[in-house]
């Protein structure tokens, strides 16, 4: 499968399928995302007519894929970051600051873990207007995309403190 995401230095196998499964959603996310919206089109188009529940249902998706699609990014360490004044650091320095960095973004991660599963449990007795599922399965997506994305920033950050390269980084000087 090589079309799937390979970091230059081997991941832990069930990081490596944690990922793949990740990156497979979010693949799967948008490709319905983008059939429905150009069936949402189409019924337009031919039928002057809208499909009720497309607004919903892209919404739904959406937030899924772009919650699912940040903890993809968190395992590449495609989130942007602003390098110029660490990388003139001496080294130690560098992984200090590369650690606490990393632990600032756990603690945000746990917030919004904390956070999500409150506003999940808040709105599981409501539904959805047109297509009648819990609004908790949507919101369910912030807590569910941050601890996945959590998981890849704990792995990063034990390997800065152990001094080892970053899987994604491993091909730079």
């Amino acid at each position: 499968m090589r079309f799937l995401y390979r970091p230059d230095l081997p991941e832990p196998a069930p990081l490596r399928w944690l990922g793949d499964l990740v990156d497979l959603a979010v693949t799967l996310l948008a490709a319905m995302l983008l059939v429905v919206m150009f069936a949402n089109v189409a019924a337009r188009v031919a039928l002057n007519s809208d499909l009720a529940w497309n607004t919903e249902f892209g919404e739904f998706v959406l937030l899924w894929a772009t919650f699912l699609g940040g903890a993809s990014a968190a395992r590449r360490g495609a989130h942007m970051r602003i390098t110029e004044f660490t990388e003139k650091m001496p080294p130690r320095l560098q992984q200090v600051v590369e650690i606490a960095t990393r632990l600032g973004v756990i603690g945000l991660l746990c917030l919004l873990i904390g956070y999500g599963l409150s506003i999940t449990e808040r709105t599981m007795g409501q539904e959805l207007t047109v297509m009648h599922v819990p609004m908790g399965l949507q919101y369910l997506a912030m807590p569910v995309g941050s601890a996945l994305a959590l998981v890849f920033v704990i792995y990063e950050t034990i390997l800065l403190a152990r001094g080892k390269p970053i899987p994604q980084e491993a091909f730079q000087d």
